[in-house]
């Protein structure tokens, strides 16, 4: 099968205000290439992404109508992909170690958190009518998070008002100042460009010697074996390594199972039926990584047997 790549688009689509029969052409071929799937895009497809733009900027110069809203259309959605496909692994692999704000940002930040901000979370944000956004709270919170869920959770969420109206008016611009002050409360590095929506996709808030255990606190998820423990307690043996509860996603009930022994802690539900079943449960941790015990939120059978 073909593989679409963006180096074609300079040739075919060059000078459309001149040319502009060519732009026919050009539309066959986006439309053919976008038709075949943005899965078979490949490697090649991250080679010309600035020349895709140049072409973008001409276009929305020279076309109108339907026919050049629908080929921008179709030309932006393949330098997005092509974006996604590039820059995936980068991503991946960045965290907030490697400085994703700047200093001015963050001082920025400070006055707005300081406006908008302080009256709930603390001056310092060490927590008042709310709850703390830096230290353990944070950590409990956010660790194996990223910062782009935080941002959005922030711009969602914040300021608190009691009826809500005054979630996300700050505007996209504030809202980030503010995370760039947190990350930087939080002793995380500051960098050489802004954070913005774009580019803390991905960027992970991890301890500074990888991901670790999650700390006490934490909403976490696991999958294991009931047995009974001593007395009228349960444990959970074959147990997974605690997976964070993000809001918006469902746990992996599926999970492999793993060597961990958890005691189940503050169980209401009646359990005896479920003995030898693999189990889901959410829970908050009781010492880090759940070493004392699982605060149980939720327990429910996912399979008769456990394997």
């Amino acid at each position: 099968m073909h593989v679409c790549s963006l180096r074609f688009l300079p040739a075919a689509c060059d000078a459309w205000q001149d040319r502009f029969p060519r732009a026919a052409a050009c539309v066959q071929q986006v439309t053919a290439c976008f038709a075949e799937g943005l899965s078979d895009i490949g490697a090649d497809v991250t080679g010309d992404v600035g020349a895709a733009y140049a072409i973008i900027q001409t276009m929305r110069r020279v076309t109108a109508g339907g026919l050049g809203v629908f080929v921008l259309a179709l030309v932006q959605a393949i330098v997005i992909s092509a974006q996604s496909a590039g820059g995936t692994s980068e991503r991946a692999s960045r965290t907030v170690w490697d400085g994703v704000y700047t200093e001015a940002q963050a001082q920025r930040g400070r006055g707005f958190y300081a406006e908008h901000c302080a009256s709930c979370h603390g001056a310092n944000l060490e927590g008042a009518e709310h709850r703390a956004l830096k230290g353990d709270r944070f950590w409990a919170t956010w660790q194996d998070t990223t910062v782009d869920r935080l941002l959005t959770h922030v711009s969602t969420n914040m300021p608190h008002s009691e009826d809500g109206s005054l979630k996300g008016t700050l505007g996209a611009r504030v809202y980030a100042d503010i995370v760039a002050h947190i990350l930087n409360t939080n002793q995380f590095p500051a960098g050489t460009a802004e954070l913005n929506e774009t580019s803390i996709a991905g960027v992970r808030i991890i301890k500074k010697d990888g991901s670790g255990e999650l700390p006490a606190g934490s909403l976490a998820h696991v999958v294991g074996c009931l047995e009974k423990g001593t007395g009228r307690n349960w444990k959970l043996v074959k147990g997974s390594r605690p997976a964070r509860v993000v809001e918006g996603q469902s746990p992996d009930r599926n999970a492999a199972l793993g060597d961990r022994e958890y005691a189940l802690m503050f169980v209401l539900t009646p359990l005896d039926k479920f003995v030898g079943h693999r189990m889901s449960v959410r829970a908050s941790l009781m010492g880090e990584g759940g070493a004392q015990g699982l605060n149980v939120t939720t327990i429910e059978s996912v399979s008769a047997s456990c394997q």
